[in-house]
């Protein structure tokens, strides 16, 4: 009787909050009984801890501590919440029999669609934990998303707390400072025209190193280094070779062993946002690092891997500067033909590369976040080239 005197309590208190009329408010209480309430640790060692409650007929509480992160608390619910941004109170409630103790609201959140539809970031998910341990309740208290006619509310009971958080101290020891799951596909970022690591970029090839260490089933770090498209091609390629060289060599200077590394150089080939922007460049100036269970390619595999890269970058490139001599497109010659760098005839579309490439290289570097380089020296402006076959075109 008591404990509902309090769930009454706390809902009148938030009626303000939830801008509810009292004339039409019921309430539905979502509580484990006191007999039946049961808290299970959970966790893999060095990656994740967990400490849940099951709520019957509602879902399932859960705290979770993963490495490189602060704890976290999901509200997962049986059936799917279908509303955006409902408003929900978390509060924490005393026992009935800590009658000086009183009730006070952690914090204001919103629900989210699905079966997950409350994620608590600490502070505020730290604060309930240290709650539920002190002998409180944390209760999530929103309006119901029916007709919004009741109050809903929902608790964590701090019976029989104790050993399961024994447990999950336990487990957090083994907790490590980096995301595992983010150190096994990582994305180190340079400035433009340099191959020099970051102090960050240095952090996180030494947590690599922590990583491969712990894993015996990683037998490859591959890495994949890549420019962006200002500059010309054959000096982008030059530039990300010299990037994935820097990236090996601060391996091994750490402790990576020689055999397991594959270093990769895409140019400007492969990137992952538009070049025509100084944020989308600087996600696209990379070294991705990837650690695999697979072997790498052997000396022989990987000759015969870059010789086939090789041939079909010439393939590309003399598909692109042989005119298309199509009946149909003769009275368009004139206006298609251009002057590539080297001389030779090439389409329209490769003078649309040259000008993008002017352009770009045109383009002030000033919103670019980790440099203050103005652009690479190797531009060749290729206007007057262009000028020079439109003319020579024309005389025909």
């Amino acid at each position: 009787m008591n404990k509902n005197i309090h769930i009454i309590s706390i809902i009148i208190a938030i009626f303000t909050v939830l801008n509810l009329s009292s004339a039409y408010a019921a309430e539905r209480e979502y509580i484990v009984p006191m007999e039946k309430t049961v808290w299970t640790s959970s966790g893999i060692k060095n990656h994740e801890c967990g400490l849940s409650q099951m709520i019957p007929f509602y879902g399932e509480g859960k705290f979770i501590h993963k490495s490189g992160h602060k704890v976290k608390f999901d509200l997962l619910s049986d059936e799917p919440v279908m509303t955006d941004n409902v408003q929900i109170v978390v509060q924490s409630e005393p026992p009935s029999w800590r009658h000086d103790d009183k009730v006070f609201e952690i914090g204001q959140f919103n629900f989210e669609r699905g079966h997950n539809p409350l994620i608590v970031k600490s502070p505020y998910a730290s604060r309930m934990l240290q709650q539920v341990e002190n002998g409180m309740s944390p209760v999530i208290i929103y309006r119901d998303m029916a007709d919004g006619r009741d109050i809903i509310a929902v608790m964590l009971s701090p019976i029989n707390f104790r050993k399961a958080l024994a447990e999950y101290r336990e487990c957090e020891k083994t907790l490590l400072d980096f995301d595992l799951d983010e150190i096994k596909n990582l994305t180190l970022y340079f400035a433009t025209n340099k191959d020099t690591l970051t102090a960050r970029s240095k952090q996180d090839l030494r947590n690599v190193i922590r990583y491969l260490k712990m894993d015996p089933s990683i037998l490859q770090v591959k890495i994949d280094a890549h420019a962006d498209s200002r500059g010309r091609r054959r000096f982008n390629d030059k530039l990300s070779e010299r990037r994935s060289e820097t990236v090996v060599k601060y391996l091994l200077s750490v402790g990576a062993k020689a055999e397991m590394l594959y270093a990769v150089s895409h140019g400007e080939r492969s990137p992952v946002n538009t070049n025509k922007t100084s944020q989308g460049r600087l996600k696209n100036r990379r070294a991705d690092v990837q650690l695999l269970t697979t072997a790498p390619p052997t000396p022989e595999e990987q000759k015969a891997i870059e010789d086939a890269r090789k041939a079909e970058r010439r393939r590309q490139l003399t598909e692109r500067s042989i005119f298309n001599r199509k009946t149909s497109e003769s009275k368009n010659k004139a206006d298609d033909l251009s002057v590539t760098e080297n001389g030779s005839e090439a389409t329209q579309d490769d003078t649309q590369e040259i000008q993008d490439k002017t352009q770009f290289f045109q383009e002030s570097t000033e919103n670019d976040v980790i440099d203050d380089e103005p652009p690479a020296p190797n531009f060749i402006n290729f206007d007057h080239l262009v000028d020079k076959n439109n003319q020579k075109v024309k005389s025909k």
